[in-house]
C-alpha cells in the first residue's frame, strides 16, 4: 500500500512538474508594444507614462515586470484586493500580464518628491535599520518581484504599510508582515516620505 501511495504521488509531481515545463518553454515572450494595447484600461488610473493621477494609486512607471505581473496574478486571484482591481485582472491571461507589466517597466522612473528633511532621514535610518535595501534595492529600486518604492507616492505607501502591518493585506511569504510589525504610525511615514524621496 505504501508504495502504491508513494508511486502515485511521484507520478503526480512528474505530471505537474513536466506541465510547468512546458508551459514555461512555450509561453511567448513578453511584448512591450503588445502590453501598451493590453493597458489601454490601466492608462485611466495608472497614467499612459505610468504615473498615477491620484496618490492614492500606485505609479507603475519602471516597476520590476515580475513585481507587477505578481500582483497582477494575486488580483485576478483574489489573494489580493484593491477597488476594481480584481474584476480588471479577471480575464488577462499570463500572457496579458506578462506584457502589461513590460510595456509599464519600459517606463522612465517617477520623479523623486520633495519631503520634509528630518523625516526623510528618519525613515533611511529606519529603512536601513529593517533591512529593506536587502530586497528592495539599495535605492528601494525594486527587484525582480520585489515592487519598486522610490518616487512612489507617499500616501500609497504609507495606506499599504498599515495594511500590511495589520494583516488587512497579506504577503505570501510573510517577510513584510513581519518587517511591518513593529513599525509606528510615525516610522511609517518616515519610511514612506524616504522611498517617496529616491528616483
Amino acid at each position: 500500500m505504501k508504495f502504491v501511495i508513494s508511486t502515485k504521488a511521484i507520478l503526480g509531481v512528474a505530471f505537474f512538474t513536466a506541465l510547468c515545463v512546458s508551459s514555461v518553454v512555450y509561453a511567448a515572450p513578453p511584448d512591450a508594444l503588445a502590453g501598451k494595447v493590453k493597458a489601454q484600461t490601466c492608462f485611466a488610473c495608472h497614467g499612459e507614462d505610468g504615473i498615477s493621477i491620484s496618490p492614492d494609486i500606485p505609479n507603475l512607471a519602471a516597476q520590476p515586470p515580475l513585481s507587477i505581473t505578481f500582483q497582477l496574478i494575486q488580483f485576478r486571484g483574489q489573494q489580493r484586493r484593491g477597488g476594481a482591481m480584481e474584476a480588471l485582472a479577471a480575464p488577462l491571461s499570463d500572457q496579458d500580464m506578462r506584457d502589461i507589466a513590460a510595456y509599464f517597466a519600459s517606463l522612465p522612473a517617477p520623479p523623486a518628491k520633495s519631503g520634509n528633511a528630518d523625516q526623510i532621514a528618519k525613515g533611511q535610518q529606519i529603512s536601513g535599520t529593517q533591512y529593506c535595501n536587502s530586497c528592495h534595492g539599495p535605492q528601494l529600486q525594486g527587484q525582480k518581484h520585489i515592487a519598486r518604492l522610490a518616487g512612489q507616492s507617499k500616501e500609497y505607501l504609507i495606506t499599504q504599510l498599515k495594511n500590511i502591518r495589520s494583516g488587512v493585506r497579506i504577503d505570501m511569504d510573510g517577510t513584510m508582515g513581519s518587517a511591518a510589525r513593529g513599525l509606528s504610525d510615525d516610522d511609517i511615514d518616515a519610511l514612506a516620505a524616504y522611498a517617496a524621496s529616491l528616483k
